[in-house]
């Protein structure tokens, strides 16, 4: 029995002892067992408790836990009621800490979660491998693991903590072979070690790569298999939607947004659950054309029909207006972009005219304004939330907010650093309406104004969150340099917006309605640094805050001094 061999031992059928061959290697039986690893140790699981028995089926320590896992460089994961840890081979401890879940050590070093829910590595005697903190890392693997940031986007780092490269996914995986599956909002792909797509194309599901060749699904349904250059080799089924069916599904895609838009004006998910005649008397309609609008919405998940009786899906109750779900005045807003703003675009287009033009939100009723800023405060809301921990607030006194999408995250920053004083700038149609918060009356005000004129205060933080989208590059620099001129020694301007990259098609569309909305349109990160040069300002950091924002981190260049700072006030 000494002379077995761990490495050939199996599990039994019935997962309660170890076999060699179809022979049971001890006579013990456990209520749950895993496999051997170095140094010859299994975990199992008694009446006891948890523990690690050696080839003879016999615990090698007298110790108990709640849990246990199989050694990895000779350490094994394991919980107990204060927590999880690492232990020796002999049952002892690596370290004092304990948290909350621990992986198993790869290459020297192991993924855990602390009682902060903050994901990062240690090593062999429980030590942080670097500073940095995430919501999630993963094993690592020739010196690369993935991490995903508060945003939920992943990216590679290394050993030592640092970036990779500087590309982030929706989805991401270890490298094998020097490639690696990843998944933006297109679909997924293939990178190579510096973070870029092996080819264009994005499917609806991909394998890694096997000796060149890779298993992927289509959108379409088609099964594939492709090179690392994304063409096709061979079909192993074909496609379940003809192309034509999806161009098609594409051209009617404005049903669905009037759908919902409908949907909002007549307030209709206020008189669900109800049989269509039920709902009708409720808003007051006739429900000779009801049944009909429903069963559109039904079509679209918003609602589901049992009986006769509507009721709302979880998409339908977050649709219902009230002051937290934002997306019913969304719908209105998108709506009357396409009908107000885009019957213009062919002609902007056919004169190519660069020039800004008025926003139809300008002159749009109380009532209309009223809903197109709850959406963009809903929009804000949950685009910039991740702003109030990535900004050092403490280190900043005054703070300039612009436009409506600095509204909530000023207020959040008020309300949580005491020591802040706040004012929002912006053209008169953002303030209408809007209200202070008693609470912070006297350090948050608001001021309409024409934001390439010169500023009318100086601050140490300024915030243009989707603001400079609105405007041609001309327009862009004169706000900026107004930015520039109002920045006091040593502050920092925070611009926020969803960068595009000419070889990848994300953000056209959002880009084309900057386009037909105001003459506005979206940028490069180098046309970004071309209007920030102009502008005197330089870029401090830059980083990736969701799939649709970035966040530019900037500071006066030292040439270029205030050339307004005598004439104006501190708060």
């Amino acid at each position: 029995m000494d002379l077995i061999n761990w490495q050939k031992t199996q599990i039994s059928p019935c997962g309660t002892f170890h076999l060699l061959g179809n022979i049971p290697i001890y006579s013990s039986r456990f209520n749950k067992i895993m496999k051997y690893h170095e140094p010859g140790l299994a975990a199992v699981e008694d009446e006891s408790g948890a523990y690690h028995i050696n080839i003879h089926g016999l615990p090698n320590y007298t110790r108990r836990f709640l849990e246990t896992y199989g050694f990895y460089e000779r350490l094994a994961a394991v919980r107990d009621k204060s927590g999880w840890f690492h232990i020796k081979p002999d049952g002892k401890e690596c370290y004092p800490a304990r948290y909350l879940w621990c992986g198993n050590f790869q290459e020297g070093l192991c993924p855990v979660r602390d009682k902060k829910n903050h994901y990062f590595h240690i090593n062999h005697h429980g030590e942080k491998a670097y500073k940095e903190m995430y919501t999630y890392v993963g094993d690592f693997k020739d010196g690369v693991a993935v991490i995903c940031n508060k945003a939920g986007l992943h990216t590679h780092i290394d050993k030592q903590g640092k970036l990779l490269h500087r590309n982030w996914f929706l989805g991401l995986d270890i490298f094998h072979k020097g490639q690696a599956r990843a998944k933006d909002k297109q679909g997924w792909y293939h990178v190579d070690k510096s973070g870029q797509s092996l080819y264009p194309q994005r499917y609806a599901q991909v394998e890694p790569f096997y000796n060149g060749v890779a298993h992927v699904e289509t959108f379409l349904g088609e099964l594939l298999t492709i090179d690392t250059r994304g063409q096709k080799i061979i079909q192993l089924r074909p496609a379940s939607q003809k192309i034509w069916q999806k161009i098609s599904g594409k051209m009617v895609g404005f049903w669905q947004t009037e759908t919902l838009a409908l949907t909002a004006r007549l307030q209709l998910l206020d008189g669900l659950p109800g049989t269509t005649e039920e709902i009708a008397k409720k808003i007051g309609l006739p429900s000779k054309h009801l049944g009909r609008l429903l069963r559109a919405l039904w079509e679209l998940d918003f609602v589901k029909n049992e009986t006769g009786l509507w009721q709302l899906t979880e998409n339908g109750k977050d649709f219902v207006p009230h002051k937290d779900n934002f997306l019913s005045s969304a719908a209105i807003m998108w709506s009357d972009v396409y009908r107000i703003a885009w019957k213009n675009l062919a002609k902007i287009i056919s004169e190519g005219r660069d020039n800004p033009h008025t926003l139809f939100k300008v002159s749009a009723s109380n009532e209309n304004r009223e809903r197109y800023h709850h959406a963009i405060d809903g929009y804000a809301r949950e685009d910039f939330s991740v702003l109030l921990t990535l900004i050092d607030w403490q280190q900043h006194q005054q703070v300039i907010g612009i436009g409506r999408s600095a509204k909530g995250l000023l207020e959040r920053a008020l309300t949580t650093y005491k020591h802040l004083q706040a004012l929002l700038l912006g053209e008169d149609y953002i303030f209408h309406p809007i209200s202070i918060n008693s609470s912070l009356k006297f350090r948050y005000h608001l001021q309409s104004h024409v934001l390439s004129h010169p500023w009318p205060k100086m601050a140490d933080a300024i915030l243009l969150p989707r603001v400079l989208h609105y405007w041609p590059d001309k327009q862009a620099i004169s706000i900026l340099q107004k930015a520039h001129d109002a920045l006091l020694p040593n502050g920092k301007i925070y611009l926020t917006e969803m960068l595009i990259d000419e070889k990848r098609p994300e953000g056209a569309l959002l880009d084309l309605n900057m386009l037909a909305e105001s003459g506005g349109k979206l940028r490069t990160l180098s046309q970004w640094k071309i209007l920030l040069e102009k502008s005197s300002l330089s870029m401090l950091q830059h980083l990736k805050i969701s799939d649709t924002a970035d966040l530019l981190v900037l500071k006066n260049n030292l040439k270029g001094k205030s050339r307004n700072a005598i004439k104006k006030k501190h708060f």
